[in-house]
């Protein structure tokens, strides 16, 4: 009765631990996702082919329930990626990027693309706690590639800040669902995210950005 109940409405058992034995394999599935990894990052394929390969292996092994996995997808958060990114083209197009770059890199020295990895970094990192990462990345991808050109800096430089500072989210519990959870489990309060998630914070922006100094610029 109570695992039927939970199954219904979706709940995670937390106490006592199910006992279930495990159905997949992981060595094999890490094979198998390094097969798709290796295909897609030595162009052999495209990465929707290499994937979908994949997939098709562990559909194949018996180690994926498809209609499972398409069940547990969040679904309004792969809406709302779908909905973001025609806004960042949209951004490109329009010269919205463009003008928002002008007006950043006219406040910044020219000439210290350090500074320009900087902006980004704690764009992304002041963004992530209050948007989804995925669209803090989206929508700051275009803004970085035209500061790029106005500092001359490599881009990948300015894409690593953005892609690292929207992973930083360690001063709210509803930035990333992962902090909502152990909100819950832990019985925390919102004020004890940014009391311990800041010196995190502070210690992965300063190596971070020095790491990026160091290897890509």
């Amino acid at each position: 009765m109570v695992s039927a109940a939970l199954e219904e409405t979706e709940c995670l058992q937390l106490w006592p631990a199910p006992k279930t034995k495990p159905t997949t394999q992981p060595p094999l599935l890490l094979c198998v996702f390094a097969l798709g990894v290796l295909l897609a990052a030595f162009d052999i394929v495209s990465p929707q082919i290499a994937f979908g390969v994949a997939i098709l292996l562990l559909m194949l092994l018996g180690q994926l329930n498809l209609r499972e996995a398409l069940a547990s997808l969040n679904w309004p958060i792969v809406v709302m990626l779908a909905c973001m990114i025609p806004l960042a083209g949209a951004m490109q197009t329009t010269g919205a990027a463009e003008m928002i770059a002008s007006s950043l890199a006219a406040v910044l020295p020219m000439g210290y693309p350090s500074l320009a990895v900087a902006l980004m970094l704690l764009l992304a990192v002041a963004l992530t706690p209050f948007i989804n990462n995925a669209s803090v990345v989206i929508a700051l991808t275009p803004i970085s590639l035209e500061i790029a050109q106005s500092f001359n800096c490599p881009p990948a430089a300015l894409l690593i800040a953005i892609a690292v500072g929207a992973s930083l989210d360690f001063l709210t519990p509803f930035g990333h669902h992962n902090n909502t959870l152990v909100m819950g489990i832990g019985g925390y309060r919102f004020a004890d995210f940014p009391r311990a998630g800041w010196p995190v914070t502070v210690v992965t922006v300063v190596a971070a950005f020095l790491s990026i100094v160091v290897f890509w610029l």
